[in-house]
């Protein structure tokens, strides 16, 4: 009944298709039709996407793995992660999970930046409790999915495991992936 939702025909809402995101102006190419690119699913508005073709049988595609979409605007996710951002970094994903531990998981906010970076924020705090900064040789970072809600980060240091309940494993792969092939 909330105004928000006036007008949304909620008997056929499974049948709508949902609205997509904004492309980074840059990363926008005459040759990629996003009307037609089946391979670009966005995962949960305001957590933001990877644009890649998978492999599994979308449409083809001529967009390549590093036009990575951003999130539609900073006020797409809560502004209080920006404070985390180094001027002209912008938010490629963004989503609340557990990074597992040997006895213990605790809950961070995983950012995914366009530096290309990852950073781990400790949500009730507010503090950074790490970040992966990857060079170009894309053997320094591994990313390994062991089920879909889960995924490994692996560098040449440490491994993290990350649990995703919204099972965005796959899009964690494929967006961190996609920056490191560009």
């Amino acid at each position: 009944m909330h105004p928000f939702f006036k007008g949304v025909d909620w008997k056929n809402i499974r049948g709508l298709i949902p609205p997509k995101l904004a492309l980074e102006p840059m990363a926008h190419s005459g040759d990629c039709d996003d009307v037609n690119d089946s391979s670009w699913n966005p995962s949960h508005i305001g957590d933001g996407s990877a644009k890649a073709n998978d492999g599994s049988g979308g449409a083809s595609s001529s967009c390549d793995v590093s036009h990575i979409t951003r999130l539609a605007s900073i006020d797409s996710f809560d502004s209080k992660w920006q404070q985390f951002l180094d001027p002209g970094e912008s938010v490629l994903m963004i989503s609340m999970v557990k990074k597992l531990q040997k006895l213990t998981s605790k809950k961070v906010q995983l950012i995914l930046t366009n530096k290309p970076k990852l950073i781990y924020v400790d949500p009730s705090k507010l503090v950074v409790k790490g970040n992966i900064i990857w060079s170009d040789n894309s053997n320094d970072l591994n990313i390994q999915v062991t089920s879909p809600s889960h995924f490994k980060i692996c560098t040449p240091k440490k491994v993290m495991s990350f649990e995703d309940a919204k099972q965005r494993a796959w899009q964690w792969k494929k967006a961190i992936e996609g920056l490191q092939n560009r």
